[in-house]
């Protein structure tokens, strides 16, 4: 029996319309590292008190789902990790994320080298449009830009790491309700430098659902957005939930 390496945890509420094509591009890569590294990847869904058929598309793919009820997305990944066996830890999105098929192999690869502290990957928008831009570049980077929040050297999708060094770090901090992404990635840099290691991201990027800038107009998305990115905007659950868990609306 194969010795799980690698636990994958992907949050998902009400993703039935969504989780299919992550679930198909994570199964591959996870076919291609046990077939290669000869250890086992697992895959924690974290059903985030869904009402439609996502545990059972979850379970259908052979994912272990684990239920969590409170809406809050840095909550639900920590959730997810308390259940992880890998040695090695890595999170994604289950909204249509389709990550390389050799990611797994990546990771594993990256992370038995002590020099390495983890990393993650850069995104590719599943289309084209004036939020994202061509190549990940467009009004977001614009917005982070007059903030001066600076990602340049973040992979924010993907984030892998050792589970020692996540649970050091005390996981996503779940008082964001928006951008724990980001709040997790500056805190790995810091630690990576403390520890004298570096963060290496995925060679290839992951592409990305675009839903909310097809969902929600841009005369809505703007203000929600400068909310945000305000000094503890994304402290309060107010400013973010139409953007980030307004299920009904995003689905």
């Amino acid at each position: 029996m194969l010795k799980t390496k690698i636990t994958l945890v992907i949050p998902a509420w009400n993703e039935e319309k969504y989780i299919r094509p992550t679930l198909e591009s994570v199964n591959i890569a996870k076919s291609l590292y046990e077939k290669i590294i000869k250890e086992r990847v697992e895959i924690i869904v974290v059903d985030n008190d869904s009402t439609d058929n996502t545990a059972k598309i979850a379970i259908d793919y052979g994912c272990r789902v684990v239920k969590f009820e409170k809406h809050n997305l840095a909550a639900v990944r920590n959730a997810g990790a308390r259940y992880a066996l890998g040695e090695y830890i890595a999170f994604v999105d289950g909204d249509s994320s389709i990550i390389p098929r050799d990611a797994f192999i990546q990771i594993h690869r990256n992370l038995e080298r002590k020099n390495i502290f983890g990393g993650g990957s850069r995104m590719r928008p599943d289309r084209i449009n004036s939020f994202f831009g061509f190549g990940g570049f467009g009004l977001i980077d614009f917005l982070l830009y007059l903030i001066k929040v600076d990602l340049s050297g973040y992979g924010l999708i993907l984030i892998y790491l050792r589970r020692s060094d996540f649970e050091k770090m005390n996981g996503f901090d779940e008082k964001f309700w928006a951008l724990e992404d980001i709040d997790f990635a500056r805190r790995m840099k810091k630690m990576a430098k403390k520890k004298n290691q570096k963060l290496k991201h995925l060679n290839k990027r992951v592409i990305v659902c675009t839903r909310k800038n097809k969902l929600i107009p841009l005369s809505k998305m703007i203000p929600t957005y400068f909310k945000i990115i305000k000094k503890d905007g994304v402290k309060k659950k107010e400013n973010v939930y139409d953007l980030m868990y307004d299920v009904n609306k995003l689905r």
